[in-house]
Parts: C-alpha cells; structure tokens; sequence
C-alpha cells in the first residue's frame, strides 16, 4: 500500500503536465506537477525501503524473487527518470507550460512505472 503514494503523485503529475501545455496560466499546474514528481521521489525512497524488508522472506532463486528483482529495477527507472524530469524542470523558466524535454522523460517514467506496478502487484497478490 505505501507504494500508491509515490505511483498516484507521477501519476497526477502527468495529468498536470498535459492541462499545463493547453492551460493559459500554466504556472499552478506546472508548480504543483514538480511538486507532486519531488514528493513523489521521497514516497519512493521510503516505499523501496519497505519492499525490501517485505522481500527478505523470498526464497532466492524462486520465480517469485526473480520478478521482485525485476520489479526492483523497474520502479528503480521510474524513480531515475522521473528525478531525471524533476532536474529538467528546474532549469526551464516557470511561467511556460512543461518543456518537452521534461515531459518526455516523464512519460518514459511512466512506462516504468506502469510494468513496475503490474509487477508489484503479482509480487503482492502472489500470482507467481
């Protein structure tokens, strides 16, 4: 469950990048998608730990640790270029909407992101 925090706010931030690229005052949407992607590179730190303390029972070698090693390196992208998309953004000016840069990375995070969740979820649900 502590992994929804850090998935909901690069989800919303998604959202809030989209609605800034048409919006004509893009600046509350832009401030608070930066806000929910840093927020969510601190639920992430936080989320990691606590999968790897749930992982330790996992016997190696198992399907089951192989696709927690998996979904480790999965959310381990997201979390990269979701930060990598967090630095982008600091360094464009803040009245224009999201750069493309920026939002690329982002929806590159989000390809991660989504197999991470689908592999999470297995984990969690023990279909393996």
């Amino acid at each position: 469950m502590l992994g929804l925090l850090p998935v909901s706010c690069w989800v919303v931030s998604l959202v809030l990048d989209f609605a800034s690229r048409s919006a004509v005052d893009p600046v509350p949407d832009v401030r608070a998608a930066t806000s929910l992607i840093g927020w969510g590179l601190l639920a992430a730190g936080v989320a990691a730990v606590a999968g790897f303390l749930d992982s330790l029972p996992i016997p190696a070698r198992t399907k089951a640790f192989r696709l927690a090693l998996v979904h480790f390196g999965l959310m381990t992208a997201a979390s990269i270029t979701f930060l990598t998309s967090y630095v982008l953004r600091k360094a464009e000016p803040l009245e224009q909407p999201v750069g493309v840069q920026a939002l690329a990375v982002s929806l590159i995070g989000a390809v991660f992101l989504l197999a991470g969740v689908v592999s999470g979820a297995l984990l969690a649900h023990r279909r393996v």
